[in-house]
C-alpha cells in the first residue's frame, strides 16, 4: 500500500459492518415500497445498496451520499416507507459517512487530493 492510500474497505471491520447494515436497511426500505410507480422510481437504488455492501473509497462515499439524499425530504423514500425503517437507514448511512470521514482525517494528505 502506497503512502496516502487507504486500506481496503473489508480490512476495516467497523466500516464493513456499517456498510452491510446500511445496504440491508436500504434493501428492506426498497422492498417495503408498495406503490408500483414509486417502486420503479427507486429501482436504481438497488445498485447503491450493492455499493454500500461492497464498494470502497470514493465509490462508497458517493453511494452513501446518494442513499442519504434519496430519503428526502419531499418526494424521497421517507414518503413511501415506514418511518422506523427510514430512521434506522438514516443512522446507518450516517455511521458509514462518520467512519469514512474519520479515516480521511487520520490518513496522511495525498498530493492528488484523494478523497475517502
Amino acid at each position: 500500500m502506497s503512502l496516502g492510500a487507504e486500506p481496503p474497505r473489508h480490512a476495516d471491520r467497523r466500516l464493513d459492518e456499517a456498510g452491510l447494515r446500511a445496504a440491508l436497511l436500504l434493501e428492506a426500505a426498497l422492498d417495503a415500497i408498495v406503490i408500483p410507480v414509486a417502486r420503479e422510481r427507486f429501482t436504481s437504488l438497488r445498485a447503491v445498496a450493492a455499493d454500500l455492501r461492497d464498494a470502497s473509497g470514493a465509490a462508497l462515499r458517493r453511494s452513501a451520499v446518494v442513499a442519504r439524499a434519496s430519503l428526502g425530504p419531499g418526494d424521497g423514500l421517507s414518503e413511501h416507507v415506514d418511518p422506523r425503517i427510514v430512521a434506522e437507514l438514516r443512522e446507518a448511512i450516517d455511521e458509514v459517512l462518520r467512519i469514512l470521514n474519520r479515516r480521511a482525517a487520520l490518513r496522511p494528505a495525498h498530493p492528488g487530493g484523494y478523497d475517502a
